[in-house]
């Protein structure tokens, strides 16, 4: 039976819009503003503006896809449809300073094109994201795309290009539900698997080795793509030492006064090319295990902002 997955207009805007950081004013609009003689007069100069690649929020978790199965993808809930994402950008107007940020978003969950949010001073919102495809139906709902144009205060603005909502991702053995191949897996020491309808696709591996590690091979293909790993938290739980192509290793905690599950710890923007991901226990003694749940993947390109540009 397909299923199609549940994810209204209301509930794309609403909890999207309640999620973006606000900054004071004085952080975004330059101090050129209280200088400028004409500061509403039309000088056909538009501003600056860099939206930053797409990542992850980190320390969000992402829902539980239940396991798969492997006669008919679409029983149960494979997919995940909840994984927290965030834009961030910059801008500036030497000119007349900036007025304010209007977030946009189109796509069949969003009904069309809207206006997400006006005027903001913030410079980052927040949406969620997800890995379905479409092979059960409805898979157009995961298809929106967000934007964000900059506005100075003589009424000039400039648009990003678009940001999309899906991510790649796999579990922690390196397979997945979508149509590929996975992700090819090296082992070092002792990696044991744990089962719990708590944990992505319904297991983990886990390990309470010093030195025992999990390294994925990645493949990227644009510019600004972004890798992550999820991991368990716990009061059990040591720190985890993640590299990426040999480099040097980020010690990503993963101790806890509460349990909590499926938590994106750790994210890096990588070039285009092939990449190995090492994921290193480095068996803390008395809190020795490490539970690696699932590898993101953010690799899709910008694209042009749709129109017309109308506020709902």
């Amino acid at each position: 039976m397909n299923r199609r997955p549940f994810f209204t207009p209301f509930a794309a805007g609403a909890v999207a819009a309640t999620l973006f950081v606000a900054l004071p004013a004085a952080a975004v609009i330059t101090s050129a503003a209280s200088t400028d003689p004409h500061p509403t007069k039309y000088d056909g100069t538009s501003p600056a503006f860099t939206m930053k690649p797409l990542s992850f929020s980190l320390g969000a978790s992402i829902d539980a896809a239940t396991p798969v199965d492997p006669v008919n993808l679409c029983a149960g809930s494979p997919w995940n449809f909840n994984i927290p994402l965030k834009m961030t950008w910059t801008g500036s107007d030497a000119v007349s300073g900036i007025a304010g940020y209007d977030v946009w978003g189109a796509g069949p969950a969003l009904d069309g094109v809207g206006k997400l949010v006006e005027g903001t001073t913030a410079t980052s919102y927040s949406y969620i994201g997800g890995n379905y495809d479409g092979d059960c139906g409805g898979g157009q709902e995961f298809d929106n795309q967000y934007w964000v144009v900059v506005k100075d205060n003589r009424g000039n603005s400039s648009a990003t290009t678009t940001r999309g909502q899906r991510v790649r991702v796999w579990q922690e053995t390196g397979t997945t539900v979508e149509n590929d191949a996975g992700l090819p897996v090296t082992r070092t020491g002792t990696w044991s698997t744990s089962h719990c309808t708590c944990w992505n696709n319904g297991q983990t591996l886990f390990s309470k080795a010093a030195g025992a590690s999990l390294t994925y091979t990645v493949k990227t293909t644009n510019p600004g793509a972004n890798v992550a790993i999820a991991m368990a938290k716990n009061t059990n739980r040591t720190v985890a030492n993640i590299s990426v192509d040999g480099g040097t290793a980020t010690a990503v905690e993963t101790f806890a006064t509460t349990p909590t599950h499926r938590v994106i710890v750790w994210q890096k923007v990588v070039s285009p090319g092939t990449h190995a991901i090492k994921v290193t226990n480095a068996g803390t003694a008395g809190r020795p295990r490490i539970d690696v749940d699932a590898v993101l993947l953010i690799d899709s390109p910008g694209g042009p902002t749709p129109e017309p540009q109308s506020s709902r």
